[in-house]
Protein backbone atom coordinates (compact mmCIF):
# COMPACT_ATOMS: atom_id res chain seq x y z
CA UNK A 1 0.00 0.00 0.00
CA UNK A 2 1.42 3.40 -1.02
CA UNK A 3 0.20 6.94 -0.32
CA UNK A 4 -0.67 9.08 -3.34
CA UNK A 5 -1.83 12.71 -3.70
CA UNK A 6 -5.17 12.04 -5.44
CA UNK A 7 -8.34 10.34 -4.24
CA UNK A 8 -8.54 7.71 -2.80
CA UNK A 9 -5.07 8.79 -1.54
CA UNK A 10 -3.53 5.31 -1.64
CA UNK A 11 -2.48 2.68 -4.16
CA UNK A 12 -2.93 -0.96 -3.17
CA UNK A 13 -2.10 -4.34 -4.63
CA UNK A 14 -3.44 -6.35 -1.70
CA UNK A 15 -5.22 -9.47 -2.96
CA UNK A 16 -6.49 -12.59 -1.26
CA UNK A 17 -4.19 -15.62 -1.41
CA UNK A 18 -5.75 -18.83 -2.77
CA UNK A 19 -6.05 -21.84 -0.50
CA UNK A 20 -2.89 -23.99 -0.52
CA UNK A 21 -2.45 -27.53 -1.83
CA UNK A 22 -4.50 -30.26 -0.12
CA UNK A 23 -7.09 -27.72 1.04
CA UNK A 24 -10.20 -26.08 -0.35
CA UNK A 25 -12.14 -22.85 -0.05
CA UNK A 26 -12.31 -19.53 -1.90
CA UNK A 27 -9.17 -18.01 -0.40
CA UNK A 28 -7.18 -17.83 2.83
CA UNK A 29 -8.93 -14.76 4.36
CA UNK A 30 -12.38 -16.38 4.02
CA UNK A 31 -11.09 -19.70 5.37
CA UNK A 32 -9.63 -22.88 3.94
CA UNK A 33 -10.29 -26.46 5.09
CA UNK A 34 -8.12 -29.49 4.57
CA UNK A 35 -9.42 -31.81 1.83
CA UNK A 36 -11.08 -35.13 2.68
CA UNK A 37 -8.50 -37.61 3.96
CA UNK A 38 -6.22 -34.85 5.24
CA UNK A 39 -5.84 -33.72 8.87
CA UNK A 40 -4.71 -30.26 9.97
CA UNK A 41 -5.63 -26.65 9.41
CA UNK A 42 -4.86 -23.53 7.39
CA UNK A 43 -4.30 -20.15 9.07
CA UNK A 44 -3.67 -16.69 7.64
CA UNK A 45 -0.30 -15.10 8.52
CA UNK A 46 1.34 -11.79 7.58
CA UNK A 47 4.52 -13.15 5.96
CA UNK A 48 4.97 -15.00 2.66
CA UNK A 49 3.33 -17.31 1.64
CA UNK A 50 0.66 -15.59 3.81
CA UNK A 51 -0.72 -18.82 5.22
CA UNK A 52 0.39 -21.60 7.53
CA UNK A 53 -0.86 -25.04 6.52
CA UNK A 54 -0.57 -28.32 8.37
CA UNK A 55 -2.84 -30.35 6.04
CA UNK A 56 -1.27 -33.81 5.84
CA UNK A 57 -2.50 -37.10 4.45
CA UNK A 58 -3.92 -39.54 7.01
CA UNK A 59 -2.44 -43.06 7.02
CA UNK A 60 -4.66 -45.99 6.10
CA UNK A 61 -6.63 -47.28 9.11
CA UNK A 62 -6.33 -50.65 10.86
CA UNK A 63 -7.15 -53.71 8.76
CA UNK A 64 -6.39 -51.87 5.52
CA UNK A 65 -3.37 -51.05 3.39
CA UNK A 66 -2.13 -48.38 0.98
CA UNK A 67 0.03 -45.26 1.10
CA UNK A 68 -2.57 -43.02 2.73
CA UNK A 69 -6.30 -42.30 2.69
CA UNK A 70 -6.33 -39.67 -0.12
CA UNK A 71 -4.54 -42.02 -2.54
CA UNK A 72 -6.78 -44.94 -1.55
CA UNK A 73 -6.79 -47.76 0.96
CA UNK A 74 -7.94 -51.37 0.48
CA UNK A 75 -9.09 -53.80 3.11
CA UNK A 76 -6.45 -56.40 4.01
CA UNK A 77 -6.77 -60.01 2.89
CA UNK A 78 -9.50 -61.73 4.91
CA UNK A 79 -11.37 -58.46 5.48
CA UNK A 80 -14.33 -57.07 3.55
CA UNK A 81 -15.50 -53.47 3.22
CA UNK A 82 -14.07 -50.17 2.07
CA UNK A 83 -12.26 -47.04 3.20
CA UNK A 84 -13.46 -43.57 2.17
CA UNK A 85 -11.93 -40.16 2.76
CA UNK A 86 -14.07 -37.71 4.79
CA UNK A 87 -13.54 -34.17 6.12
CA UNK A 88 -14.16 -34.83 9.83
CA UNK A 89 -11.93 -36.64 12.32
CA UNK A 90 -10.57 -39.31 11.92
CA UNK A 91 -10.72 -38.15 8.24
CA UNK A 92 -11.75 -41.57 6.93
CA UNK A 93 -14.73 -43.91 7.14
CA UNK A 94 -13.80 -47.59 7.25
CA UNK A 95 -15.99 -50.65 7.11
CA UNK A 96 -13.14 -53.20 6.85
CA UNK A 97 -14.24 -56.12 9.00
CA UNK A 98 -13.05 -59.70 9.35
CA UNK A 99 -14.83 -62.23 7.13
CA UNK A 100 -16.37 -65.14 9.04
CA UNK A 101 -15.14 -68.63 8.29
CA UNK A 102 -17.01 -70.12 5.30
CA UNK A 103 -19.41 -73.07 5.32
CA UNK A 104 -17.90 -76.45 6.17
CA UNK A 105 -15.07 -74.85 8.15
CA UNK A 106 -14.54 -73.69 11.71
CA UNK A 107 -12.80 -70.85 13.50
CA UNK A 108 -13.66 -67.26 14.48
CA UNK A 109 -12.87 -65.53 11.19
CA UNK A 110 -10.58 -65.80 8.17
CA UNK A 111 -7.77 -63.51 9.45
CA UNK A 112 -7.37 -65.59 12.62
CA UNK A 113 -7.53 -68.85 10.66
CA UNK A 114 -10.17 -71.34 9.60
CA UNK A 115 -9.90 -75.13 9.35
CA UNK A 116 -11.99 -77.51 7.33
CA UNK A 117 -14.55 -79.44 9.37
CA UNK A 118 -14.12 -83.16 9.96
CA UNK A 119 -14.83 -85.07 6.76
CA UNK A 120 -13.81 -82.11 4.54
CA UNK A 121 -10.46 -81.69 2.81
CA UNK A 122 -8.77 -78.48 1.73
CA UNK A 123 -7.87 -75.15 3.25
CA UNK A 124 -9.14 -71.64 3.75
CA UNK A 125 -6.87 -68.77 2.69
CA UNK A 126 -7.34 -65.04 3.09
CA UNK A 127 -7.52 -63.18 -0.26
CA UNK A 128 -8.28 -59.60 -1.26
CA UNK A 129 -10.98 -60.42 -3.85
CA UNK A 130 -14.30 -62.17 -3.58
CA UNK A 131 -14.09 -65.95 -4.26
Amino acid sequence: VSAITTSPFYSSSCSAVVCPANSNGNHVPSGCSCNAGYAGSVSAITTSPFYSSSCSAVVCPANSNGNHVPSGCSCNAGYAGSVSAITTSPFYSSSCSAVVCPANSNGNHVPSGCSCNAGYAGSVSAVTTRP
